[in-house]
């Protein structure tokens, strides 16, 4: 047993409640994608969701079926002195963070353990590393990988130890679509083409074995996933909102200050 597997047993066995209590079932993964701000969410509340990132700020997530949240930053609610520099520049949204997850008291919230002393709560739960306590060869298969390195993985991950049998991921364009997309929904324009070459086809290889998963495109392709475009899932054509449409003044201007990461917010910005 490798040490990240022991540590994930160890100090993350009250994930062990979470196994299986949706099998069979079918669920949306929402990411943070540029895509998303083509989507109506009224189209997708037919099953629960898994919402990560930014998502919990868009103006109509309350339509969602959203049951789980998954915030997998390490340290990112711990006091400034114990944080990585590179948080330093999230001061003013970690409060906005703290708001939501405030508000989400009927939801299951999964963040990183090095947040476990300064965010707490029922409905906080801690991941590290891997899944607890693996029954299966899948199980073991994954925790090969580090499962919570971001949010991909690791709402993938909560997706199948939670016993989905059936994804459609909604906003992951930079993994599952092509022509891949940077940017995000909460930033100006429709995203930006890029070249990628992070598809995960090894990880996914893993969950495919116990999952159908589908992706949800505006207009493109997928080399990883099964794609499914909007219109032909919706029975609609998808329609652009702009960011400023979609989240509120105060955590636009929140964003607006996280200058290091290059994030294009308002419509003045170089």
């Amino acid at each position: 047993m490798t040490y990240k597997s022991y540590a994930s047993r160890l100090l993350t066995h009250g994930l062990i409640k979470f196994r299986n209590i949706h099998k069979g079932e079918t669920c949306y993964i929402f990411g943070d994608g540029p895509s998303v701000k083509w989507f109506d969410f009224s189209e997708f509340v037919d099953h629960p969701s898994i919402c990560c990132g930014m998502i919990p700020f868009h103006r109509d997530f309350e339509l969602l079926n959203a049951k789980y949240y998954v915030l997998v930053e390490p340290w990112l609610f711990v006091p400034r002195i114990f944080q990585p520099k590179y948080l330093h520049e999230l001061s003013l949204l970690v409060p906005e963070y703290r708001k939501r997850i405030e508000a989400m008291r009927d939801k299951e919230i999964f963040v990183s353990l090095s947040n476990a002393l300064s965010l707490s709560g029922p409905n906080i739960n801690y991941v590290y590393g891997g899944l607890p306590a693996p029954s299966s060869n899948t199980d073991r298969l994954l925790n090969t990988f580090n499962c919570f390195a971001g949010s991909f993985e690791a709402t993938l991950a909560i997706a199948y130890y939670l016993g989905f049998k059936k994804v459609y991921l909604v906003g992951f364009d930079a993994w599952t679509i092509q022509p891949s997309r940077t940017r995000r929904w909460y930033e100006l324009g429709e995203g930006e083409v890029y070249n990628s070459n992070n598809f995960a086809f090894k990880y996914l290889d893993v969950l495919k074995r116990e999952m159908d998963i589908y992706t949800i495109s505006k207009d493109g392709e997928s080399c990883n996933v099964k794609n499914i475009s909007y219109q032909s899932y919706t029975g609609h054509e998808p329609i652009f909102k702009e960011n400023y449409e979609l989240l509120s003044k105060d955590v636009l201007n929140a964003l607006a200050s996280v200058t290091e990461t290059g994030y294009k917010i308002f419509q003045n910005e170089n």
